[in-house]
Formats: C-alpha cells, structure tokens, sequence
C-alpha cells in the first residue's frame, strides 16, 4: 500500500513537471506539439489505469498482500482444472485471488468492484463464489447501496483476469434490502442464486424475510429476473442450499412457524413453471425473539439421499444435530447429537458423495477452537468417531467442506492462522 501511494505521489509531481515544460514550449513546431499532447494523452490514460488495480503482489495464505490484510469471512470453490478460488471482502472493496497448489499460496489478487462501495460481510451475510465446467466465474456479495444492504452479482469468463461491473440482483434493490445471498449450480451450469429480501415485510414488529432468486444462465444478459420461493425465513440465519437429482435447488433454512417457533423447513424449486414447495422438517421447539446467527447445512447425494445439520436450543432437544432422508426429504431420520454441547458445537457444513458423507463443526471449550469431523461410508447409519483437525485460539470463520479429483478438503480461515485447506483422508 506504501508502495502504490508513494508512486501515485511521485507521478502526479511528473505530471505537474510534465505540464509546466508543456506550457513552456508553446512555441515549438506542429509535429513537436502533437508528439507531446499525446505524450500527455497517454500519461492521462495510465493514472486511469493505474487507479483501476491495485498494485498487489501474489502472497500466502496470510492475507499480508491485500491492501487492508483480508477478511475473516471468506468462501471458495474448486474450478473444473482443480485451481481453488477465493473471494474475500474488505472494508471498500471485494477481491478474488486462486491457488494451484491447495491453499498454500495464492495469485495477486483481483478486485471485483472498480468504484468503492461499504461492503457488508459477516460469518451469515458472507460473498460467496462457483466456477462452472468452462471455467466462469460467478461472485456475489453485500454491499450498501440505494438500501444499506444489497446484494450484487458479478462475473469473469476470462480465467479470473476481470470481472463485469457488478449489479444488484434484486429488482427491487432501491426500495428493499436483500442480503445473505446463496449461490450454486445445477448440471447444466445454471447458476442459482438465493437470497433473503424484505419488500414483503409491512409490518416491521413481526420477524422474518422473504426468499427470492434469480436463474443466470451464463449469457451476456444480466436482467435479473426475480421470483419468490418462500416467506418467514429467519433474518439473521444463513440458509443452506444442494442440487437434487432432478437438478432441481433444494433449500434448508431456519423458519419462523407460528408461536414465534425457529425450526428448520425444506424449499424447493420445481420444474415447468409449477409452485414451489415447502415443508417443515425439525420439531425443536426453539421460542425465541433474538437472532441465533447459526445456520445449517445441506448435502444431497447422488443416491437420492438428503443429509441435513443443524443447531438449536429448543424445549425438545439442544445441541447440533444431524438427520437423513430416502424419500427426498419427507421423512427424516431420528436426529443424531453432534459434539459436545458444553463445548457449543455449532456452525456444520456436510458433505455426501454416494454412501460416503462427511460432517465437520466447531467448538469451543473457553480457551480456543477446534474444527472436528466425522465420516459416514454407510449414508450415515453409522459414524466414525470425531476427531479434531486443526485448532484456533484466536477469531474464526464458519469451515466449509470442498471436492475436487484432489480429494476431500476442509475449507477454514481463522485470524491468527491464516487460511488452510485441510485435507481429509
């Protein structure tokens, strides 16, 4: 950053040198007058140029090269080649950056955004990221806009090198809120984008948001067409979200049910234009007017199965707790413990590939953190036993579990430590 200020200080003296000998030579011929009105044109263009990028150079998984060292929250995804990429926020702009060699170093990272914009990133309102089969790049994130929260969309289909001015989702951006955005892909590299909106709410005494999303399907238009999946989600949780068999998005999210009851409810997406689908999933009993900030997790298999993971502190059960289904998700099985409560075992993502699945969670026992699996070769019938993989005594962001040709990895960030991509045997 030194650097970068230090030139731009040193060119804008040039400049003003380069002008004053400009005016000075007023009285030369034609041809010497035009060679140096285009000297200046092409100064003129570099310090717009130069403005655009920031001059940052490649680093480690330390976050030092970014212009304001990183961020806790960010999210990746593995691209057809096997190149991981990473989106992370700062306080004015938002950047992707990738790694050829599994998380240990990564490229000199890329700005998303050219104009500063207030960005809006927390461990539930996170950017997030999808690489395609052809390698385009899909990102969103939340900023402050016409609203103080927004939701935008951006793109690269030049390997990572540039990416489109980014553009609220929501049609409805300049009277509304929208956030907490989810995106994916089905088998046809749609990209399904989810996202949690309030311009249904008239009564702001009563809790809960609307779900809208949009289908970009990869072409050059970017008219976001909006449609409504579902109401009375929870505003605080983030929701989950997996593609079925039938390429359909499934979501699992936390719902306001009436009693000011916060259990967890399936979405779905149904082809043909036919009315989504919604239905309530766990009976915990949670009655609260706060906000848990804990959302749960999702994974369909390619057998059909749902695997679903969740916390709650409800009259009937407490703790974080996993549960399947073989009949996409009408009935679960009985919900399994997770961790160690005392510990707050909270925050899962999990992963299925066929019969294998894995679960991992944190907790914290007063003094750090530790980030714990488990694996299922049996659909999740049966568990192994957990095991912690890596620990944090300092902030830490949610862990996320990834797949590539490389293997099985958990993805997790934690302040003093720095971005790991940890592989699972």
């Amino acid at each position: 950053m030194y650097d970068q200020l230090t030139n731009e200080r040193i060119f804008r003296i040039n400049r003003i040198t380069t002008a004053r000998d400009f005016i000075g030579s007023l009285s030369i011929s034609g041809a010497q007058l035009l060679s140096k009105l285009l000297l200046l044109g092409a100064l003129a263009l570099s310090t717009a140029s130069y403005g655009d990028h920031n001059d940052i150079k490649a680093g480690t998984n330390d976050f030092s090269h970014y212009p304001q060292g990183g961020s806790l929250f960010v999210s990746t995804a593995f691209g057809p080649d096997n190149r991981l990429w990473r989106i992370v926020s700062e306080k004015w702009h938002v950047y992707v950056d990738y790694s050829t060699d599994l998380g240990k170093t990564f490229s000199a990272p890329v700005r998303i955004n050219s104009k500063s914009q207030r960005i809006k990133a927390s461990s539930e309102n996170r950017p997030d990221i999808a690489v395609d089969g052809t390698g385009r790049i899909s990102v969103i994130y939340s900023a402050e806009g016409a609203q103080p929260s927004v939701l935008y969309f951006s793109t690269s289909t030049d390997n990572g090198r540039s990416f489109s001015t980014p553009k609220p989702l929501s049609n409805n951006a300049s009277e509304a809120n929208s956030s907490q955005g989810r995106l994916l892909l089905n088998s046809s590299d749609q990209a399904y984008i989810f996202w949690l909106d309030e311009r249904d709410r008239t009564d702001w005494r009563q809790p809960g948001n609307s779900v809208y999303y949009t289908i970009i399907d990869g072409q050059s238009s970017h008219d976001f067409i909006n449609q409504k999946l579902s109401d009375t989600v929870c505003e605080c949780c983030r929701i989950a979200a997996a593609i079925d068999n039938e390429s359909q998005p499934v979501l699992f999210a936390r719902f306001i049910y009436p009693g000011g009851i916060r259990d967890h409810g399936l979405s779905k997406t149904q082809a043909n234009g036919k009315n989504p689908l919604s239905w309530r999933v766990t009976f915990d009993e949670w009655k609260i007017k706060g906000c848990p900030e804990n959302g749960p997790a999702i994974s369909i298999s390619d057998d059909g199965h749902y695997h679903v993971a969740w916390f709650t502190r409800g009259s009937v059960r407490q703790g974080l707790f996993y549960a399947y289904s073989s009949d996409q998700g009408k009935n679960f099985s009985t919900p399994l413990p997770i961790g160690t409560p005392k510990k707050r075992s909270s925050h899962p993502d999990i992963m299925a590939q066929g019969k294998h699945v894995v679960l991992t969670w944190t907790e914290y026992d007063g003094t750090k953190s530790q980030l714990l699996v488990m694996q299922s070769t049996d659909s999740g019938q049966t568990w192994s036993q957990a095991r912690s993989i890596a620990e944090s005594s300092s902030g830490i962001d949610f862990p996320f579990l990834l797949s590539s040709s490389e293997g099985v990895f958990v993805s997790w960030n934690s302040k003093n430590e720095g971005y790991r991509l940890i592989p699972l045997d």
